[in-house]
């Protein structure tokens, strides 16, 4: 995985992540927009032949893009960690 800053602002960030394509972008942004300082939040693949999608995040007055960031890959690494534990407990023995 490769992440590329394509613009930067103080509430606004568009990433390119490479290696990468609709399922983790779907996350990000599904993550993004339940957490309460978001303003906008979406990706999209430029083109379906890249392994590559853009991901930009608008986030409110008051509110850092990098602490949102932070915020944004700490729930899914908690959701995925439940996820495995869940797995692991119901199915693998």
């Amino acid at each position: 995985m490769e992440v590329r800053v394509v613009s930067r602002s103080e509430r606004e960030l568009v990433l390119e992540i490479y290696g990468e394509d609709h399922t983790l972008g779907n996350l990000l942004a599904k993550e993004a927009i339940r957490h309460p300082g978001v303003e906008y939040a979406a990706y999209r693949v430029p083109h379906p032949l890249k392994n590559m999608f853009e991901f930009t995040i608008i986030v409110k007055p008051g509110y850092t893009v990098e602490s949102i960031l932070r915020d944004i890959v700490d729930g899914l690494k908690n959701s995925l960690a439940e996820l495995r534990r869940l797995v692991e407990e119901k199915v693998v023995e």
